[in-house]
């Protein structure tokens, strides 16, 4: 069930992703955040190297963490009235290897942990594959996720804590836009960034 009351003092989640490139969906869960959940800030943490997506070629580190941190620069933009201070994280790229959720957690979770958790924003196309992160065990236990839906019902069949919103949906797909169709689904800045750079070019 959404939350509408703001908590009684700072409080931030993690909001981590492959972002290759960001879109106006990823821009879209930033306003959902800001309208549906507690949170004041909100941490993007583009990956290194996703556990998921082993073997495949992402545009550089250096070139998703500025398109994001170009992305945060549209949403301010395009959402003025939003209490939401958006940072972009550039640890898990400072490390070699694969991006795991766990050591992300383990890392900030001094500095995040609400109540004895770290929450995380996942979408529910996550939720089938949330048992089969690394280190579920510790994430389960460590971990508050929060799921935005957009296709009607999502279930949660993991001993995981889960918090359902219902989210507005926006079609936006990286997948599409790097085989060339990015017809409405980048920001100004992102797109003048991809262009300038040649990024997504057969």
């Amino acid at each position: 069930m959404p939350i509408t009351e703001k908590a009684t003092r700072n409080r931030t989640a993690i909001f981590g992703g492959t972002f290759d490139p960001p879109h106006i969906g990823h821009m879209h869960i930033f306003h959902e955040v800001a309208e549906l959940t507690p949170f004041d800030g909100l941490l993007v943490m583009p990956a290194r190297i996703s556990n998921f997506k082993q073997g495949t070629e992402p545009a550089s580190f250096a070139d998703r963490i500025s398109m994001v941190g170009l992305l945060a620069e549209d949403y301010r933009a395009s959402y003025p009235e939003d209490d939401l201070s958006i940072t972009v994280s550039d640890w898990e790229g400072m490390r070699s290897g694969v991006s795991y959720t766990s050591d992300t957690i383990r890392h900030f979770f001094d500095e995040l942990s609400f109540d004895g958790k770290v929450d995380f924003i996942i979408g529910d196309d996550h939720l089938s594959k949330l048992s089969g992160w690394h280190d579920f065990g510790y994430l389960s236990s460590h971990v508050r996720f929060w799921c935005f839906t957009r296709d009607g019902e999502a279930v949660n069949d993991t001993d995981a804590e889960v918090i359902f919103m219902h989210s507005s949906k926006v079609h936006a797909s990286s997948t599409e836009i790097r085989m060339g169709d990015s017809d409405g689904m980048l920001t100004p800045s992102v797109r003048r960034y991809i262009d300038e750079h040649r990024l997504y070019r057969a």
